[in-house]
């Protein structure tokens, strides 16, 4: 089987959700080279397993009618109180109808079925003229199914079903399988297996399991545009080495002084306090909002963090977690990229709530977890990358120093392939030094050094820098300057706003905490949080610092 497919006719037949049925029908019309989607069938939203439909809502698990009215009218508050309109983001719910009407716009033809086997989707498939199937989904794959299309079809395969009652410790078997035409037999082109970690839940597993298997497909049409089976798995096999055995060798059972039984509390300061600073500045917050409105003079909230991790970290987030805030934040604040910030900054005119997410050191964890839910998403995503650990694979000091071991950083190979898919990347100094120094050899090194280190890797320029620890005391005057000198825009996590001005460069960038708590996520963006510690230091009374931990995202590494 080593005929070239050229030009390859391929078609989608699913039973998941819409909005990663289009997604993965785009990722092939723009990376496979001389191919057209010549058709897709899907199944009703109904039909979907359950984790596939809570996703396609936005939501992680089943609630209650109550809580659901109680949520929407929280929901309603907000919009009032940010004075903003909905839907900043156009994330209305992707669909099957909007499916139709994508499927309708790209000249593809579409058909919803409920029965993939029956008579009248065997003839759409026919009348397509279909080379190649690629299925997505728990679908019954019939003889005559599969003896319709020329180069047989490529499926996905793992348990999407009965991995609720995993254990952890246990893995999720992800294959990716091939029929020949007219075949029964499946050739497995690629295998991997995704241990299991203590905070994954259902929507988590389903998240990141999609994602693993939408790459192993693209890069399995890839390989059989031009190769036989056997080819096309030795070099399949070959990137999942080089892209995804790095993050998976990191979660075998390692040793660590901090291992937690069970997810760590989420919220970091008492119901009580979190009701009073409510009560006293949600009017002046919302005041402030609606004349900000007025002028269209939003600020542009960076939110940092590290990582989004289902095992014991004292500074990650879970991926169920980390997509609940993401599904908040879409509702209620344009999400933009770094490079769209600063130019928003420099219109002097931001009219919505807009936030940019960025995560600090370049853990391996996000590879997957982070990815899995920006990509479904569809929203923008920075990292500042702390360039020795990468370079020689080792875990992070400022990690070491808390007893936690196996937390590796992502590689050059996994950043390459990151940043072609879209994910900024900008320098967090060599060693994740101090830059409170004042050695100014040690400064470049690490500061310029950094950046030659990641330009080298990514073939484009670097032009964005976050200081470790971020606070005014690791910030020295040579550190600021040399880091000014060197990168169009740096970043440091002092707090506070960043105010569209035309007559500003906005080359200093604050940033806040991106907290797991929804309430104190909030009150965070608000800034409410500023003000009452402005408060408390004008009356001299001394701020008390939550330990860090995993569910807090803090704005500091160590």
């Amino acid at each position: 089987m080593t005929a070239r497919m050229n030009p390859a006719r391929i078609l989608l037949v699913s039973n998941v959700r819409p909005l990663r049925v289009w997604k993965i029908a785009r990722r092939v019309t723009h990376e496979i080279p001389g191919v057209e989607i010549c058709g897709i069938v899907q199944r009703p939203m109904q039909k979907l397993p359950l984790a596939q439909q809570r996703i396609a809502d936005g939501a992680t698990r089943a609630k209650h009618w109550f809580y659901s009215l109680v949520e929407e009218f929280m929901h309603w508050v907000l919009w009032w109180t940010h004075g903003a309109p909905r839907n900043l983001n156009g994330a209305r719910k992707f669909t099957v109808e909007r499916l139709a009407e994508k499927c309708g716009q790209a000249g593809s033809p579409f058909l919803l079925a409920e029965n993939i086997g029956d008579a009248k989707v065997l003839e759409f498939i026919r009348q397509q003229n279909a080379e190649l199937l690629i299925v997505l989904g728990d679908i019954p794959l019939s003889s005559e199914l599969l003896s319709i299309p020329s180069r047989g079809a490529i499926r996905a395969y793992y348990d999407e079903h009965n991995h609720n009652g995993t254990k952890v410790g246990e893995s999720l078997q992800i294959e990716i399988e091939h029929f020949t035409r007219g075949s029964k037999t499946a050739f497995t082109i690629a295998h991997l297996k995704m241990p299991l970690q203590p905070y994954d839940g259902l929507a988590g597993i389903t998240l990141k399991s999609d994602l693993i298997a939408d790459d192993l497909l693209l890069q399995t049409a890839i390989g059989l545009q031009t190769a036989s089976q056997v080819k096309t798995s030795k070099v399949v096999m070959e990137w999942i080495q080089r892209i995804y055995s790095p993050y998976l060798t990191q979660l075998e059972p390692v040793p660590t002084q901090t291992a937690q039984a069970k997810l760590s509390r989420q919220r970091f300061r008492s119901e009580w306090k979190l009701s009073v600073e409510t009560l006293l500045f949600s009017p002046f917050a919302s005041a402030r909002n609606w004349y900000r409105r007025w002028r269209g003079h939003y600020p542009v909230l960076v939110l940092a963090h590290h990582l989004v991790s289902d095992r014991p970290h004292r500074m990650g987030i879970s991926t169920e977690n980390f997509w609940q805030a993401v599904s908040f934040l879409r509702r209620h604040y344009r999400i933009v990229s770094l490079a769209e910030a600063v130019e928003l900054l420099r219109s002097g005119n931001v009219k919505v709530p807009t936030v940019v997410l960025t995560f600090d050191d370049g853990y391996a964890d996000n590879f997957v977890n982070l990815r899995a839910v920006a990509d479904e998403a569809e929203i923008p995503v920075a990292l500042f990358i702390t360039t020795q650990p990468v370079e020689i694979q080792c875990e992070f000091q400022h990690d070491l120093a808390h007893g936690i071991k196996g937390a590796l950083p992502l590689t050059w190979d996994q950043i390459q392939y990151w940043g072609s898919q879209g994910a900024e990347f900008g320098s967090h100094t060599r060693t994740h030094l101090d830059c409170g120094s004042a050695d100014r050899t040690k400064l470049e090194w690490e500061i310029v050094g950094s950046k030659h280190d990641l330009e080298g890797h990514l073939g484009k320029p670097v032009g964005f820098f976050a200081f470790p620890f971020g606070n005014p005391d690791n910030i020295s005057s040579d550190a600021a300057n040399m880091a000014s000198s060197v990168y169009s825009h740096v970043a440091s996590c002092s707090g506070g706003e960043n105010l569209p001005d035309k007559a500003g460069n906005h080359r200093y960038l604050v940033r806040k905490n991106l907290y797991s708590d929804l309430w104190e996520l909030e009150l965070e963006l608000q800034s409410v949080l500023d003000w009452v510690e402005s408060i408390k230091r004008r009356f001299r009374f001394k701020r008390v610092e939550p330990a860090i931990s995993s569910g807090r995202a803090t704005a500091t590494s160590a």
